[in-house]
């Protein structure tokens, strides 16, 4: 009987284990992928400040602005398993307090896959491919091509150092492009091209961006010169800073715990009660069964 006893006791050890394990493993390859999604009720709104140079051609010089740019997204619906999220950019001359949206703003809808952040381009409105943002989790030596509007194509964003960041460690990624072609001028028919350096420093558990900083320059080709035309320097309002930091950090602590310590602790703990099955209980058993 006490043998037995410890026939059923091993046994139990070893099922819970096997079973802690198999947990283990689901979690990181099942469960934990499938709850890790941009949430179907996704809102949130991104301010930006900087200035816009423009080309005025009565002075054939560049008139520059200070602007505040307003990016607001919200999630609207699925469509095959696409997360919809309409986008409508506002920007503001905040010398006059003038809404400029009309010539500088934009609104479309966009479609993307929820755990990748690719854009799913037979669904997306424009047809955009690429990244909507970094991939998630992201790492040292790696690369992103994200979406550029204005270059109307991806542009990739490759890595460039590791550093603090308001005491967050980050990852900084670089996209510097030179003399894109954008197509033709409409009023005079000459080839316009941009050229963009976008700077991002990015939590690398989430992948949220919490700084961003970009410079483009659109120039039109005339007479065997490029002449810049329009010159945006646009940076992430402090506001803006501030709650993306507050993002980052309570992602990377979550998904510290979600998506390695808990699944890990598991596993181990699992293995340790098979071990303890296979080694101790095991050696304590045979004994007893010779001398029956």
């Amino acid at each position: 009987m006490a043998t037995e006893g410890k026939r059923k006791k091993g046994f139990i050890v070893s099922l819970v284990g096997l079973v802690l394990v198999i947990l283990g493993v689901l979690w990181i390859t099942i469960i934990f992928p499938a709850v890790d999604k941009v949430p179907t009720d996704y809102d949130r709104a991104y301010y930006f400040e900087g200035t816009f140079s423009v080309m005025n051609p009565v002075t054939q010089s560049m008139d520059t602005f200070p602007v505040e740019q307003t990016l607001a997204q919200e999630a609207v619906g699925t469509e095959d398993g696409a997360l919809l999220i309409h986008e409508v950019r506002t920007v503001v001359d905040s010398a006059t307090g003038t809404d400029i949206s009309a010539r500088y703003g934009d609104e479309s809808t966009i479609a993307i896959n929820r755990s990748t952040l690719e854009f799913v381009q037979e669904i997306d409105e424009r047809g955009r491919w690429g990244q909507w943002g970094p991939p998630r989790p992201i790492g040292e030596d790696e690369s992103y091509d994200l979406w550029h509007p204005g270059a109307g194509q991806p542009l990739t964003a490759n890595y460039v150092r590791s550093e603090d960041f308001r005491d967050l460690g980050v990852l900084v990624f670089e996209i510097d492009e030179e003399d894109i072609d954008i197509g033709l001028e409409p009023q005079s028919g000459l080839p316009l091209s941009i050229s963009t350096k976008i700077t991002q420093w990015v939590e690398p558990s989430s992948g949220t961006v919490v700084y961003n900083e970009s410079v483009t320059t659109t120039s039109i080709a005339a007479m065997g010169m490029k002449v810049p035309i329009q010159i945006s320097i646009l940076t992430y309002a402090e506001e803006t800073t501030v709650d993306l930091m507050d993002t980052g950090r309570s992602a990377h602590t979550m998904l510290f715990w979600f998506r390695t310590v808990i699944p890990w602790l598991l596993i181990g703990l699992g293995a340790v009660m098979v071990l303890i099955d296979m080694l101790f209980l095991g050696r304590r058993r045979e004994p007893q069964e010779i001398e029956d």
